[in-house]
């Protein structure tokens, strides 16, 4: 099975990529201590653990599932999991590890103690509202202490990682493909579908497309409604999936730069017309979030907030009360990382010059680029997916004081947001819980440090010819039996 996408990842390591090209291999590479049933309403199930009881607010105990093989032949066992969820892989700068991406997810881990081989006991620093659903996403994916040991370096291992998911990995080269083989002793229930599985960098979406109606291609990813009439009028191919639990936004750079007051960046966020963006360029086939959530947090989903303001005047009022005299703001971007990149990004400009914002494109080829500390980082492109079906998977995730933008220096989070956060992670009382997120949502409103635009679409192109594809809401590819079926 062959699949264009347009960007393999640089890691496949999940604590040193967290992206959404790395999370289409990593379900086939690791499985996590629980599962979560993407198809079965996000419930929690056993995975590596056959069973967990949660001892307190802030200790939890897994069963190992027996019988258990890693990719390499060895023996899955209490002490992998001591090695996934240590500091020397999931939060040091040792060994060329970058601190910043697992801190949000595994941070509040203060120990893991082996009770037996096939029984742990994982210590959390503070009460954990999320106790369980913490080992049932990313990056809680179990990999071999062996593998690591044996690779000498952080980087080295995260080329070749050895996990216990239904494919192996067989060959990785950087920029350009990625390759996976079935592995005959998955514990697991639903096998591999393929014999091997390439997925090929191909960064034009018609270049994928040509290839898939020529038959080159199995799957191909990044598509958009204007492609839907090109394939679905083929008689060889079929459009598959749609919008995910992940929110497509912006991100602003508050400090050092022109958007520090928030009055700006306020009037960046007013100036949105999401509305037209959904149907401009998506035909109707996604949809606005009402603010930073997600309807699969489900206790914790806010029905009852609106949809984000579009108010051009308002935004003019605000500008003018900052004093912006018309600097130019960078927006950095991509061509075609997400599913209409630029022509979102230039819907944009077009929205923010309508109210007197400078706003320039600069285009750049990787996220090193993006990223880059230059004072005239101001805007770039982000997604957020929702890995715990909580305002914690989430938003704060995102925006917390320990998600790697405020690591970065991107934004600082206020001393009272600050504190409301620390109530949201740590509070066993649901009411409390609403009540609080409610607040973070109305003081990030007037004070952001993004944008949220629309949710995420996942739509692949799919040779009906040959396979079926049962996709999932994430960014997840499940290429086991329960996802591909050949004809």
């Amino acid at each position: 099975m062959t699949i264009a996408v347009q960007k393999v990842p640089d890691f496949l390591d999940p604590v040193l990529d967290n992206s959404n090209v790395n999370e289409r291999i990593m379900w086939s590479l690791f499985n996590t201590l629980v599962t979560t049933d993407y198809r079965d309403g996000g419930k929690l199930k056993p995975g590596l653990a056959t069973e967990w009881k949660i001892l307190d607010a802030q200790t939890i105990e897994f069963k190992l599932r027996p019988g258990v093989k890693f990719h390499n032949g060895d023996d899955f066992n209490a002490k992998d999991v001591v090695f996934s969820f240590s500091p020397e892989r999931t939060g040091q700068e040792k060994n060329g590890a970058k601190p910043v991406l697992s801190m949000p997810f595994l941070g509040g881990i203060d120990k893991v103690d082996v009770i037996d081989p096939l029984t742990v006991r994982i210590h959390m620093r503070t009460p954990d509202a999320l106790i369980v659903q913490r080992f049932a996403n990313y990056p809680a994916q179990i990999l071999s202490r062996k593998g690591f040991e044996d690779a000498g370096s952080m980087e080295a291992y995260s080329k070749r990682p050895i996990g216990t998911g239904p494919y192996k990995l067989s060959d990785f080269n950087l920029g350009e493909r990625v390759i996976l083989q079935s592995f005959a002793g998955y514990w697991g229930e639903e096998k591999a579908a393929a014999g091997k599985v390439t997925f090929t960098v191909v960064p034009e979406a018609s270049t994928r497309i040509a290839g898939l109606l020529s038959g080159q291609f199995d799957i191909v990813t990044e598509l958009n409604p204007d492609n839907f009439q090109q394939i679905e009028s083929s008689s060889n191919a079929a459009i598959v999936g749609g919008a995910v639990e992940n929110i497509r936004g912006v991100v602003y750079d508050s400090t050092g730069s022109i958007l520090s007051d928030p009055r700006i960046r306020e009037a960046l966020d007013l100036s949105i017309d999401r509305e037209a963006i959904v149907k401009s360029l998506y035909n109707g086939k996604t949809e606005m979030p009402n603010g930073w959530q997600m309807k699969t947090f489900g206790a914790m989903y806010l029905a009852d907030r609106p949809a984000p303001e579009f108010n051009p005047g308002k935004a003019r009022e605000l500008l003018k009360a900052a004093g912006y005299k018309g600097e130019r703001i960078s927006y950095r971007t991509m061509n075609a990382y997400y599913t209409n990149e630029i022509e979102t990004a230039q819907i944009l400009q077009g929205m923010w010059s309508a109210v007197g914002l400078n706003v320039q494109l600069d285009v750049k080829e990787t996220w090193d680029q993006i990223n880059e500390d230059t004072p005239d980082r101001a805007i770039f492109n982000a997604s957020f997916t929702a890995y715990y079906p909580d305002p914690m998977g989430q938003f704060w995730r995102r925006f917390g004081t320990s998600s790697n933008w405020a690591a970065s220096k991107i934004f600082v989070v206020d001393p009272e947001q600050a504190s409301l956060g620390e109530t949201l992670a740590t509070s066993m009382d649901t009411d409390e819980r609403r009540k609080v997120f409610a607040e973070m949502l109305d003081r990030f409103n007037s004070n952001p440090h993004g944008s949220a635009l629309h949710l995420l679409t996942q739509f692949f192109g799919v040779n009906k010819t040959r396979l079926t594809l049962d996709t999932m809401p994430t960014n997840y590819l499940d290429l086991t039996t329960a996802g591909v079926q050949f004809k």
